[in-house]
């Protein structure tokens, strides 16, 4: 019998069998004891007669990728198993005129093409009436005409008939909106009677009558400022407007996380449920600063929890490593195809079931010392990842999954640093790439030149073109990229087409979103012109929208601290939360947070003041925001800054408050970014 048994290499799901031979050197039979333990298994026993050999099989039924070793115990004598567990190969769509099935015994996909002549239609590579001709349908073109004039209809590879909203030019005259009618095409029909189209007061409005402005004088009663969730609207009383008095809004609902590493991303699936993941980190201790020396325990434990808008518990799945670990979470959370999907920045993806709550799928990087530094949904079903090796030399990819199942499906490898990563309609993923060496002589300081690429989802890059400056990509509208610096770029070949905005303003801090037609820029700081008292004085912050013809509206300014990221609403309003410390200024002032919401043109409609009830608290104290917020399209969620210590978010207990907005709250908008993150299909608020 010899020392060892080694088994090939074995895909997850399947099972190989190795023998080996038993002797009986004796002439007498006996029964000999066979054991050994999963993933391998054997029969109990075997009978080996006098004189006789005999074969015991030995199965291996991996059900975890690498190596595993094991010992086959047969009456006292042990057996060493060797065999390695591998993933099943993604053999893909087999395509209309062929089979394909993954081979378990050679580890390789199999394709059968099918017999000549066959007929076939293969929408994804636009033919129609084809037949197959060596497994490749040949025919005609596919005609992808729907008859609607408000479409426009092409058929691309890959991707099949394509019918894109056609977008009407937005008219001059503000009391007639844009329009498309399926059998005429584009035209405008009139807004609302008594719309405002300029000042509204009660002594005279400007407002919109059977198309047309009108300055006419409003009668008692007439409504000069709409209702928010916080106020009544307004209503004109002997010329003057009178609105009711302000109320503070209370949390409908907090939530105090477990662990003092909790980053809420504000996730939400199209029922308005609410998702967040928190990981054990045992090697972090709340108050002190991550040591990054100090090793990682080797079962790492992270709880998935969903919530409903009322605050009502639907799971708490546990998920455990390998390959989970308790690193920040902060932008690798979103959800895609029914699941709930997390990464951490140690190389680990996991995804869960937004129903049921179970684990779908779990998968950790091969590739030495990963990091995944970006995740983002393609709205094709795969996922894009921005991942850096840190082996013997940095290393820099775009990887990308399969969100149903996490198998990897294509990875383009990258020279240098890459980050700002967007996607496009299509599923490609446009990123900037550094180019180390490369400086610009540009007065007064040279600037490095950078690359903005495209990356197809095959892989092949579509184009690389040059940045004047290091400034990524945030968001893709239509065929247009936009950039950190508000310089856009064409998205089919790479060309620029607006020019950076005014350098008054620090574009380092924009965060873009759009609805398809107008963008929005939110976040961008400037020093005041003058300074304020006491010595250390409010950054002062703009609001600005850019509509489908580039048109830039007047920027909403505000004095605030801190200010949340923003979402849009389906009118284009802006959406946001923004936190002005006071008590840095003055020890009796009290701070003050707002969630507000901006009209494209720069006119703010609503301006709430949110209050907290920390836990074991008997009064409501101003809630402090942490910058992190989320929205259902009712609901905003903020992530909670103890108030005595407003600048330690990273260590302050971790802790979210959930407040209604009620009726007057507008949606979230159902096409285009509406957040930082995601796709125009499913946005950074996943639909």
């Amino acid at each position: 019998m010899g020392a060892s048994v080694d088994f090939p290499p074995t895909a997850l799901g399947f099972s190989r069998v190795r023998s080996l031979t038993v002797t009986n050197r004796s002439r007498v039979a006996k029964t000999l004891t066979l054991g050994t333990q999963a993933p391998f298994s054997t029969a109990a026993s075997i009978d080996v007669p006098g004189g006789a050999e005999v074969n015991v099989d030995v199965t291996f039924t991996p059900s975890t990728v690498g190596a595993v070793s094991g010992v086959l115990r047969v009456d006292g004598l042990e057996v060493a198993l060797r065999a390695e567990g591998v993933a099943p190969l993604d053999c893909g769509a087999p395509g209309v005129c062929g089979t394909v099935r993954f081979d378990a015994e050679t580890l390789a996909c199999v394709r059968t093409p099918k017999a000549d002549g066959t007929a076939c239609d293969d929408a994804l590579a636009c033919i129609e009436a084809g037949s197959c001709q060596s497994g490749t349908c040949v025919g005609r073109a596919a005609r992808c005409d729907d008859a609607n004039t408000c479409t426009t209809d092409s058929c691309a590879v890959g991707s099949g008939c394509l019918h894109v909203a056609v977008e009407c030019a937005p008219p001059t005259n503000p009391c007639q909106a844009a329009l498309c009618d399926p059998l005429r095409g584009c035209g405008t029909a009139p807004v609302m009677d008594g719309t405002p189209c300029g000042a509204v007061s009660c002594e005279l409005a400007n407002v919109c009558l059977a198309g047309q402005c009108r300055a006419v004088v409003p009668p008692e009663g007439f409504t000069c400022s709409p209702a928010s969730a916080c106020r009544g609207e307004g209503v004109c009383r002997n010329k003057v407007c009178e609105r009711p008095p302000e109320h503070t809004l209370s949390p409908r609902w907090t939530y105090s996380a477990s662990t003092p590493d909790f980053r809420f991303e504000g996730v939400t699936d199209e029922q308005g449920n609410w998702y967040w993941v928190e990981c054990s980190n045992t090697y972090v201790r709340m108050g002190t600063p991550r040591d990054a020396n100090v090793p990682k325990q080797p079962d790492h434990r992270c709880v998935v929890t969903s919530r409903t808008n009322e605050g009502l518990e639907r799971f708490a799945t546990e998920v455990r490593g390998p390959g989970v670990t308790g690193t920040n979470l902060a932008g690798l959370q979103l959800v895609s195809g029914g699941a709930f999907i997390f990464a951490d920045a140690d190389g680990a993806l996991a995804a869960v079931d937004v129903t049921t709550g179970s684990l779908r799928w779990q998968r950790a990087l091969s590739t030495p010392s990963p990091h995944i530094l970006a995740l983002a949904d393609d709205g094709h079903g795969a996922l894009w990842s921005i991942v850096r090796s840190d082996g013997e030399t940095e290393a820099w990819s775009l990887v990308r999954f399969n969100a149903a199942t996490g198998q990897l499906l294509g990875s383009v490898e990258r020279p240098s640093r890459v980050t700002g990563l967007v996607t496009s309609e299509r599923g490609a993923a446009f990123v900037m790439r550094d180019q180390p060496n490369v400086i610009l002589p540009i007065d007064p300081f040279p600037a490095p030149v950078a690359l903005l690429e495209r990356i197809e989802a095959d892989g092949g890059v579509a184009f690389s073109s040059n940045l004047l400056r290091a400034s990524p990509p945030v968001m893709v509208v239509g065929d247009r990229v936009v950039m950190a610096d508000d310089a856009v770029f064409d998205a089919t070949d790479g060309r620029e087409v607006e020019q950076p905005s005014s350098p008054e303003w620090n574009t380092a801090s924009w965060k873009g979103l759009s609805n398809g037609t107008t963008r929005v820029r939110l976040a961008a700081e400037r020093a005041p012109s003058a300074p304020l008292p006491p010595s250390i004085p409010p950054p002062v912050v703009a609001l600005q929208s850019v509509d489908s013809r580039g048109v830039r509206s007047r920027p909403f300014t505000m004095v605030a601290d801190v200010v949340s990221d923003a979402f849009l609403t389906s009118q284009g309003d802006s959406l946001f939360v923004a936190t002005k410390l006071n008590s840095l200024r003055s020890p009796n002032a009290a701070d003050e947070t707002r969630v507000r919401q901006v009209h494209p043109l720069g006119v703010e409609l609503m301006s709430c003041p949110l209050v907290d009830r920390l836990p074991g608290a008997t009064v409501d104290t101003p809630l402090i925001l942490s910058s992190t917020v989320g929205t259902n399209g009712r609901s905003i969620a903020v992530r909670a800054s103890e108030t005595d210590c407003a600048t330690c978010d990273l260590w302050s207990p971790p802790r979210i408050a959930v407040y209604d907005l009620g009726r007057p709250a507008p949606g979230v908008a159902t096409r285009g970014w509406v957040g930082p993150r995601g796709s125009p299909q499913s946005g950074a608020h996943p639909k």
